[in-house]
């Protein structure tokens, strides 16, 4: 029977709390399910990788698809956080996921692993058959799952017919195979029937991920059209269900360790770009009766997974209504929250406690990480104070000026403090 923590456990700790084991991140978003519609999105997602580094501790190891950007590492190092080796496999290209750059060539890791002399653990992104594989190959343990039990919960039918098992109030609406002998006339009809009753359809895709796979529908008159989108689009399995009218959209943040034991991270307030995700808050966002219902729900389903053998991080997202509060997928994986979870965490170690963060993708004037700094100035995190802002994901900084913003402040007055410094600053939120 599972059980949960009832203290508070550091996102590293949860990986490993074991002195003697390092752990090695290859958290390549290219790990999940129909990754090519991701990549095809962001042909630079392989520098996602990257990630990792704030939340490495000095003796893991920190594997990347792509380069190294060594002004930024060497900020990281300079305040204490960041791993001593990092390997780098100089693929600039996001048609294969860093699982199969490794296992064409294990030597670097093998060559660090001897160097260290101490057991390891593989750190996925997603855990698939073939990060099984690599773990296995690196004569290593795994962070991770059977992959199907790791696809049952990251699918979105699959999780919503395992939520109406446990007794979960879900979203109405239904499921359509676009792999079925339906023509155009069965889906419009279905999605016609929804729109009669509702002023908007949402259509998503079973393995959706950042705005992939999801579509609108609002006029019965455009649905030939949108078929043939969801078709050249290549989603097998949809949802289709009516866009209710959402009035907040939490995530709530777990761990399942190598023992079974279940690790709460947190809940956060999502933000969003249109219908992608786009950032995450935390503070006094949400009443005590939200957070204590969704915590509720959120243990239903993590006791199920780790009952069903689920290791891993995960995050399941829910809509907050008129209707009622509905949870909508599960995030069977690392989440770019994750990784803000971990950087919070390193700064608590520091500072002490973090009460308010916020991040999003923000833009400056392309360059390097050097001219990101002297940009932030004063307000850049230097490892001693909190109401600071930590950069990290910089590996787009030369070519767009694009990195991830996280605000850590001591309330909400100092979160905005900190946007209306970064707007002075030249530097804008990617809305």
């Amino acid at each position: 029977m599972a059980k949960f923590s009832h203290r508070k456990i550091p996102f590293r700790e949860c990986i490993s709390a074991d002195a003697k084991e390092v752990a090695i991140f290859a958290t390549d978003v290219l790990t999940q399910p129909q990754f090519s519609k991701y990549a095809h999105m962001n042909p630079h997602v392989f520098c996602k990788c990257s990630r990792a580094l704030p939340i490495a501790k000095s003796n893991d190891i920190v594997v990347l698809t792509g380069s190294l950007e060594p002004q930024y590492y060497q900020w990281l190092r300079g305040i204490g956080f960041g791993p001593e080796t990092v390997i780098e496999y100089r693929y600039h290209a996001s048609d294969v996921s860093l699982t199969d750059i490794i296992l064409g060539d294990l030597a670097p890791i093998h060559q660090a692993l001897e160097r260290e002399q101490k057991k390891a653990v593989l750190v996925p992104f997603y855990s698939g058959h073939k990060e099984s594989v690599l773990a296995e190959s690196l004569g290593v343990s795994l962070f991770g799952s059977d992959t199907e039990i790791c696809k049952r919960y990251f699918n979105k039918a699959s999780f919503k017919r395992i939520c109406v098992e446990l007794g979960i109030p879900t979203v109405s609406g239904s499921s359509f195979s676009m792999n079925d002998t339906h023509h155009t006339g069965a889906f419009e009809q279905l999605v016609s029937a929804v729109l009669s009753n509702y002023g908007k359809v949402i259509i998503r895709g079973e393995f959706g991920s950042s705005g992939s796979s999801l579509y609108q529908a609002d006029c019965s008159s455009r649905l030939p059209q949108l078929y043939d989108q969801i078709r050249a689009n290549d989603d097998g399995n949809l949802l289709i269900e009516p866009m209710l009218k959402v009035v907040a959209s939490p995530n709530d943040q777990w761990i399942i360790d190598r023992e079974g034991k279940i690790h709460h991270l947190g809940m956060s307030a999502q933000l969003f770009k249109e219908l992608a995700h786009a950032g995450n808050l935390k503070g006094q966002y949400f009443s005590g009766k939200t957070y204590k219902y969704i915590t509720s729900v959120s243990r239903k389903i993590v006791r199920k997974m780790a009952d069903d053998g689920y290791t891993g991080a995960l995050g399941i997202d829910y809509i907050v209504t008129e209707e009622g509060i509905f949870p909508i997928e599960n995030n069977a994986r690392l989440n770019g929250s994750s990784f803000v979870y971990g950087i919070v965490d390193r700064v608590e170690e520091q500072i002490g406690s973090v009460p308010c963060w916020k991040f999003f993708k923000a833009r400056t004037q392309p360059g390097d990480f050097h001219q990101l700094a002297d940009a932030l100035g004063t307000i850049l995190y230097s490892g001693k104070q909190l109401n600071r802002v930590f950069p990290f994901d910089c590996d787009m900084l030369a070519l767009n000026g694009e990195f991830t913003a996280v605000l850590l402040a001591e309330d909400m007055y100092h979160i905005d403090y900190l946007e209306e410094a970064l707007t002075l600053a030249g530097i804008e939120r990617v809305h």
